[in-house]
């Protein structure tokens, strides 16, 4: 009999959802959910009764139900110290999910939330995947110049993993032997170094390059005096950092193909801001070519902007000596959500059980 999932991943404006029978994906939805409705709510977590109400919906929409399905397969969340692969959605990994002492909020963090609350109607599993935060950092990358924070890793696990698979699979190559540089490069751009099919050091999207949403790193100093400035609350300062920094913050847009056009125009700001952006990207390429010790197998560049011949091209040219550069446009959470969850299912992977105990004993919290 065919494995039938539902895929739900939430972000900040959307809900995700999908179906899949086995490999093939038979329904798709993005429900876009407006400012002014999640405003409403209040805050990240209260978010669940709409999103859930939302879900119910396209499910009866449907004619489904989720007692339907064999299992739930939902973005994961923040959760700082978990490794890369699927865990259980038990009520520990809840729990964590939903308090911020462990996480940071963040819409992913009401995928697990979401696909609990449905799988313990129906008496099946949720589980999450290639969370954010999921790494094998070694520890010599956890090391910052502040006593009282530990390196943490955050980065697009999901669409990296997927898309370093699907480069192995072209190559015909093993995975798991391959030295890997993937850029992610979306509303934020984030970058990580594979070694052995895991990740051993990453570049997130707020300590990285800026990118059409986000600020990006820089200078500590000038930053600290904007925060006691008095001029912006703590909200407009995140705001500044991630949604409405980087392009935006500089042209008003965060679309790469607004952004080209200004360009194609003659807009001299535009193409200036477009070079650093691919610049700034290139260079977080070769600070983990560094990890690899030069010795780097490919350079993989995937996300929506990857789409965009013009930045993929800028990019190359600085950093072709690194190693070969395939492109993958595009994100493929939803696929590599129902991958993960059909090898779960099909006894190909076993899936984690979350224990906080066991992440704070690690040293990460």
């Amino acid at each position: 009999m065919s494995i039938k999932q539902l895929i739900i991943n939430p972000g900040s404006t959307s809900t995700k959802l999908a179906v899949y029978e086995d490999k093939e994906e038979i329904l798709q939805k993005t429900i876009v959910h407006q400012a002014e409705e999640l405003a409403a709510c209040g805050g990240l977590y209260e978010q669940l009764p709409l999103r859930l109400q939302e879900i119910r919906a396209f499910l009866a929409e449907t004619g489904m139900e989720p007692r339907d399905f064999d299992n739930i397969m939902c973005r994961g969340g923040m959760v700082w110290g978990i490794g890369t692969g699927g865990y259980r959605v038990g009520d520990e990994l809840a729990d964590t999910l939903a308090d911020e002492e462990y996480t940071s909020p963040h819409a992913s963090a009401l995928g697990g939330l979401l696909g609990k609350r449905l799988a313990d109607e129906a008496g099946v599993n949720a589980y999450i995947y290639d969370a954010v935060t999921a790494a094998s950092l070694p520890d010599i990358a956890k090391v910052t110049g502040f006593p009282e924070l530990v390196r943490k890793s955050s980065c697009h696990v999901l669409n990296m993993h997927a898309m370093g698979e699907q480069y192995a699979a072209d190559q015909g190559v093993d995975y798991g032997s391959q030295k890997l540089i993937i850029a992610h490069m979306g509303g934020g751009i984030s970058f990580c170094a594979i070694d052995q099919g895991q990740i051993i050091d990453s570049i997130g999207d707020d300590d990285g390059p800026f990118s059409p949403e986000r600020a990006g790193f820089t200078q500590i100093l000038p930053i600290i005096k904007m925060c006691y400035s008095g001029k912006y609350s703590y909200d407009e300062m995140k705001a500044k950092v991630r949604g409405n920094g980087g392009l935006k913050a500089y042209l008003h847009t965060s679309d790469a193909r607004e952004i080209e056009r200004m360009i194609a125009s003659g807009n001299k700001k535009a193409e200036l801001l477009y070079r650093a952006q691919a610049y700034q990207i290139a260079k977080g390429i070769g600070e983990l070519s560094i990890v690899h010790k030069g010795n780097c197998d490919a350079i993989i560049l995937t996300g929506g902007l990857a789409y965009s011949k013009m930045l993929t091209e800028m990019v190359k040219i600085y950093v072709a000596f690194i190693a070969p550069i395939h492109v993958y446009p595009g994100e493929h959470e939803m696929e590599a959500l129902a991958a993960g969850g059909l090898r779960i299912m099909t006894g190909q992977e076993q899936a984690k059980e979350f224990r906080l105990e066991d992440v704070a004993a690690a040293g990460v919290l």
